[in-house]
C-alpha cells in the first residue's frame, strides 16, 4: 500500500540577517512554501523591499519578521539605504 510518508515537504525556516549595513548571505535551497525570517541586527531601521513589489518588510532595530517564500528570483533592497541590495532565489 502507498503511504504519504515523504510526500509532504517539511516547511523550513531560512534566516536572512541585516547587519553592518548589509544583507547577510542568502540561504541556499529555499523552496516555495518555506519561511524566510528577516532579522535586523543593526542600530538602524531597514527594509527588505522587492523590486517587483512582491514584498516590502520594514524592520526596526532588533526586530524580526517572517514571510512565506514563493518561487522565483527576487531582487530586493533596503528603501532606507538603497546601496543594500541582494537577490533571493526560491525554487
Amino acid at each position: 500500500p502507498a503511504t504519504a510518508t515523504g510526500t509532504m515537504q517539511e516547511q523550513r525556516v531560512h534566516v536572512i540577517v541585516m547587519d553592518k549595513m548589509e544583507f547577510g548571505p542568502m540561504p541556499a535551497g529555499v523552496r516555495a512554501g518555506d519561511i524566510i525570517e528577516w532579522v535586523n541586527h543593526d542600530m538602524f531601521e531597514h527594509s527588505a523591499t522587492a523590486r517587483d513589489g512582491s514584498f516590502d518588510i520594514d524592520l526596526k532595530p532588533g526586530a524580526k519578521a517572517r514571510m512565506t517564500a514563493t518561487s522565483g528570483s527576487f531582487a530586493f533592497f533596503c528603501k532606507f539605504h538603497p546601496t543594500m541590495q541582494a537577490t533571493l532565489v526560491v525554487k
